[in-house]
């Protein structure tokens, strides 16, 4: 049996994340209009058993991973900690090899992004990051996807970051490396990329990333405009000096001005609507929020199916 965990985006060649994409078109197209295609690719998953195992909240995440799996002919399982005996007289290596006797895919939404590596470790399963403190990588592939339903490839494209450097940036980050594009970071300087979060490129000689503090200068001639809340969800709330920083970095229509006539702007949601983005925005053509979100649960679809090696 084929075991591809799909980790952080750095580490699966760019090959194998455009034959995801790739096939992610394919199977949206079946789901849409080929029903031919898609009597094919409704069965792929039957008899195997997905777990889904959250110790963040989620609503995307989980909806798109479970409505996925279900598309695909397999079944879901929901596994809450406080109904295991993880971390309450079995070690975590203990019970990701006992989730490997009974489930053939693992998606985990956790804290620590070394949880999540020991997981993989102990595992004889594939392993699928739904998210960590540090890295959001399935949200970010879907993002790619649908700016290339809109616009074609994102190599060589301009992607704009502003606010805060968190853990979809950093999968962002990944991307850019991956798919040869360009991504600028605009913040205040407290809330820049730090060096743990840079150390991948800093030995590949890249010239991807640019830090413009300056928002208007940032978003010129971008592609793409990316924004995230400013706190995460189970952080504490930043002092008004911060919210007072980031202010400057807000996503409004007179920002996007700034940026090419035909930019894209994306939100990973939920939104603090008035803090990083302005209300108007999600009435903007501009804005394809909603299909990004839809897009989650095809190219879910597509990396369940390389992770078992239907491709």
């Amino acid at each position: 049996m084929i075991v591809n965990n799909f980790l952080n985006l750095n580490e699966i060649a760019p090959k194998n994340l455009e034959a995801i994409l790739e096939d992610a078109s394919k199977v949206k197209t079946a789901a849409l209009k080929d029903f031919v295609l898609n009597e094919h690719y409704s069965s792929c998953l039957n008899n195997t058993i997905t777990g889904l195992l959250f110790e963040k909240l989620s609503t995307r995440t989980r909806l798109s991973f479970e409505a996925a799996v279900l598309k695909l002919g397999g079944q879901v399982t929901n596994i809450r900690k406080d109904e295991i005996h993880l971390g309450q007289g079995e070690t975590l290596q203990d019970t990701s090899a006992m989730f490997s006797l009974f489930l053939d895919v693992l998606v985990l939404r956790l804290y620590e992004e070394e949880k999540l590596y020991e997981f993989a470790r102990n595992s004889k399963i594939p392993i699928i990051n739904g998210l960590t403190n540090e890295s959001h990588p399935c949200q970010v592939l879907a993002d790619i996807f649908t700016f290339q339903e809109f616009r074609g490839s994102i190599s060589g494209k301009k992607v704009v970051w502003l606010g805060v450097a968190n853990n979809v940036f950093q999968s962002f980050l990944h991307a850019a490396v991956a798919l040869k594009f360009q991504i600028v970071f605009s913040g205040p300087s407290k809330f820049q990329p730090g060096e743990k979060m840079l150390e991948f490129i800093q030995n590949d000689n890249s010239d991807i990333l640019t830090i413009e503090p300056n928002p208007v200068v940032a978003v010129d001639s971008a592609d793409l405009v990316v924004t995230d809340k400013w706190v995460s969800m189970h952080d504490n709330q930043l002092p008004k000096s911060d919210i007072d920083d980031l202010a400057s970095y807000r996503v409004t229509k007179k920002l996007l001005g700034f940026a090419r006539t035909d930019v894209l702007f994306m939100h990973c949601l939920p939104a603090d609507k008035g803090q990083e983005v302005s209300q108007d925005i999600f009435e903007d053509n501009r804005c394809v929020t909603l299909q990004e979100a839809e897009n989650r649960m095809h190219v879910q679809k597509s990396i369940l199916r390389w992770c078992l090696g239907l491709y």
